[in-house]
């Protein structure tokens, strides 16, 4: 069975307090990080919270009966304090982590329908029973959302940007896309490589699983729920991920008198980029709350 490299394993190990006993990972996937926690600090009870509940089910196939007592799943996103607070009997933590890149499970598995690559039907939800698939949300999309949607999400000039939501709004008037063929169908027939074809459709996932947001939500309201001394680590994989999480975590720094674990932000070495080339773009920062 397929599992997901860790990224910034040992960093993320270093930063748990000695003196943990609860931790929160929101976006477990195949639980590696928490796996390696669970081994080396024998008193920490973990929470996972995804709102993919295939990667519930996955993390607690690779963990096993071991850890059985020591965990408590939730399904739901991780911005939804309020549902997970009803569920956990756990309410403040010592250490969070949020991982929030793609899992490669969801690009390697044709079902999961996140690969442009692979030929599967158009959905791109994290969550399945919630939302509309992408295919049905194309179908209702038109020419001013797709720009907007192009200029927060991509670095195309202006006219290229109109360019594509104007062709591909009259393309799918008349071939309306409900598989990754079709999309590939159109992309040839407009002249849009793979990298382009890549970026729009990442753009598309980030907006019909709320990715952003969620995270803007997350960020207002995470150290209610944080001990004193403890820690959150967020890993980003995008620039603008990375800004929300910096310019929030100083402006807690600058309101209240609290900490940044890590002032300049830590990326993968050389040494696990040769392991997991996916880790390239990865970007670790650390609150402390005091």
């Amino acid at each position: 069975m397929f599992r997901h490299k860790p990224v910034l394993l040992k960093q993320i190990i270093d930063v748990v307090p000695q003196w943990a006993s609860t931790y929160f990972d929101w976006t477990l996937w195949h639980a590696w990080h928490t796996q390696e926690l669970l081994s080396m600090f024998p008193d920490l009870h973990v929470v996972w919270v995804d709102k993919d509940m295939h990667m519930l089910d996955k993390a607690s196939i690779f963990l096993g009966s071991e850890y059985a007592d020591r965990f408590t799943l939730v399904h739901c996103p991780y911005d939804d304090f309020d549902k997970f607070i009803t569920v956990s009997w756990i309410k403040w933590f010592d250490c969070m982590l949020l991982d929030i890149w793609v899992n490669m499970d969801h690009f390697k598995v044709a079902e999961r329908w996140f690969s442009i690559k692979l030929e599967g039907d158009l959905d791109m939800r994290f969550d399945t029973s919630s939302w509309i698939p992408l295919k049905e949300r194309l179908r209702k999309t038109n020419f001013d959302e797709l720009v907007s949607l192009f200029t927060v999400y991509t670095d195309f000039w202006q006219k290229y940007r109109e360019w594509i939501a104007r062709d591909l709004i009259k393309y799918m008037k008349q071939h309306p896309f409900l598989s990754t063929k079709d999309v590939h169908v159109w992309a040839k027939s407009a002249w849009v490589n793979a990298k382009v074809l890549a970026i729009l459709f990442q753009a598309r996932r980030i907006v019909i699983n709320d990715e952003l947001w969620a995270l803007e939500r997350f960020l207002k309201v995470f150290h209610n729920y944080l001990l004193p001394s403890g820690r959150c680590c967020i890993i980003t994989y995008h620039s603008w991920e990375d800004r929300l999480v910096k310019h929030s975590f100083k402006e807690l720094v600058d309101k209240w008198v609290w900490l940044l674990y890590n002032k300049k932000v830590i990326k993968p070495n050389w040494k696990e980029l040769e392991r997991n080339k996916a880790a390239r773009s990865a970007k670790l920062r650390i609150f402390e709350k005091t």
